[in-house]
């Protein structure tokens, strides 16, 4: 079997650094970003791209059978006019639409904790369908995001599974065992996404946490769709390795 062509946008960044690092030759991966990534692999090429500009991106995802859509700024202090209309909203419109147009089978959408950190105020554990509740305006568009996962799956017949994704510094060596977490470490955050590249055809819309499996968290990885195989390796529900 031929591997997949992944498409990652927002490349430079620190998750797509941690898919390549992780990953290594599993996909063979096209990189997209305004900043340029320079040591490649063989398996890896790399194209610029300014997610605001649509054709570019149709451009981008030709040929490509899944895009992973990281492209964002991902600060929750970020501001509405100076960064978050412009590469939260319109780039995060834009990805679904050169995904459809470019007739790729699926896009995996980086979605946020942030889109239902609300619940974290009464620990209580939402199930990955529940209403969205936004703390900030960046946890706001990543709800933007999930919605359009819901048209493009309903109307258009691209399959969307968003990633509702903690921190990526989870660290299995180093953890304070009677603490609440609710992080991700690099291995499975590399793992979660690439079950959501891999998941089956059959699967359209779908919401999966991007946590590690901890002891004592709301945000729990039992509360995905279960659709998406996933199972962490780490968190504080495991052993620091000797």
């Amino acid at each position: 079997m031929s591997k997949r062509h992944v498409l990652i946008t927002g490349a430079a960044g620190r998750v797509g650094t941690i898919l390549r690092q992780q990953w290594g030759d599993r996909y063979q991966l096209r990189l997209a970003d305004v900043a340029a990534v320079d040591d490649l692999a063989a398996h890896e090429q790399f194209l610029p791209l300014d997610v605001t500009d649509l054709a570019a991106f149709v451009s981008v995802c030709e040929g490509i059978d899944t895009l992973v859509h990281l492209a964002a700024d991902p600060s929750p202090r970020a501001d509405f006019y100076e960064t978050l209309l412009q590469r939260n909203i319109i780039g995060g419109y834009n990805g679904f639409e050169a995904a459809r147009q470019a007739g790729c089978r699926r896009l995996v959408f980086a979605s946020s904790i942030h889109a239902v950190l609300g619940h974290g105020q009464s620990r209580s554990k939402a199930a990955w369908d529940a209403l969205t509740y936004p703390q900030n305006l960046y946890g706001a568009t990543k709800c933007w995001g999930e919605a359009l996962a819901r048209v493009y799956d309903a109307q258009h017949s691209l399959s969307c599974i968003c990633v509702r994704l903690t921190s990526p510094s989870f660290d299995q060596k180093n953890f304070d065992g009677q603490a609440q977490d609710h992080g991700i470490s690099e291995r499975d955050a590399a793992n979660l996404f690439g079950s959501c590249v891999d998941a089956d055809d059959e699967v359209g819309f779908a919401i999966i946490n991007g946590v590690s499996q901890h002891k004592d968290s709301w945000f729990d990885v039992s509360c995905s769709d279960p659709r998406v195989a996933f199972t962490p390796q780490d968190g504080t529900a495991f052993s620091r390795p000797q």
